[in-house]
């Protein structure tokens, strides 16, 4: 049951008697009107969507740069492991025997050994003519190329000797061969007038 319809309960002298004089109320607090508010909380919500338009452009950017230092990395790691394999294929055993190859360094099979600490020669040192131990030579790919063609020369050569001796020999024959013709010839024209001749 609600307060207004709840039966009143007790006496009315006793009601009558509560001392609650009237009084003025105050005047209402002045509201701000509706129109002012709107303004400020549009200015507010726009205030935060710049704010969050210009923290997602600043995200973007920053990916941006992040995924292209990303690239230059990566770039610049594959670049790292080509120079290292190249600096273990140089500092490779048969590379550093195939460079001094062609520096003209050749193999001692003879070595002398020198004593550091008392300055003594071991063994008897010996000049290298270059071609004590020919399986130790390594030939550059410049110097296999270069073999290669000189004895394509040389074939070449003994070809067109062979072919110039070949086409001297037919010449030869041919001359012989006309020679032979032309004394036949004069023969037959002495015969000839031999017969004339009575």
């Amino acid at each position: 049951m609600s307060a207004l319809w709840a039966p009143i309960t007790g006496r009315r002298e006793e009601i009558g008697t509560i001392s609650s004089p009237l009084h003025a109320v105050a005047k209402p607090a002045a509201r701000l009107a509706r129109f002012p508010f709107l303004l400020v909380l549009i200015g507010i919500f726009g205030i935060g969507m710049a704010g969050l338009l210009m923290l997602n452009t600043t995200l973007q950017g920053q990916a941006f740069q992040s995924r292209t230092l990303n690239r230059q990395a990566a770039e610049l790691a594959y670049a790292q492991a080509d120079l290292e394999n190249q600096l273990d294929a140089l500092a490779a055993p048969q590379e550093l025997a195939r460079r001094a190859s062609a520096l003209g360094m050749r193999p001692n099979p003879y070595p002398a050994f020198l004593e550091l600490p008392s300055g003594k020669v071991i063994g008897k040192p010996t000049p290298v003519q270059g071609d004590e131990v020919p399986a130790f030579i390594v030939k550059t790919p410049a110097e296999v190329a270069a073999e290669r063609a000189a004895k394509r020369a040389r074939v070449e050569a003994r070809a067109a000797a062979k072919a110039a001796k070949l086409e001297r020999q037919k010449a030869a024959a041919v001359a012989a061969k006309q020679e032979r013709q032309k004394a036949a010839a004069m023969a037959a024209k002495r015969e000839q007038q031999k017969a004339k001749r009575p």
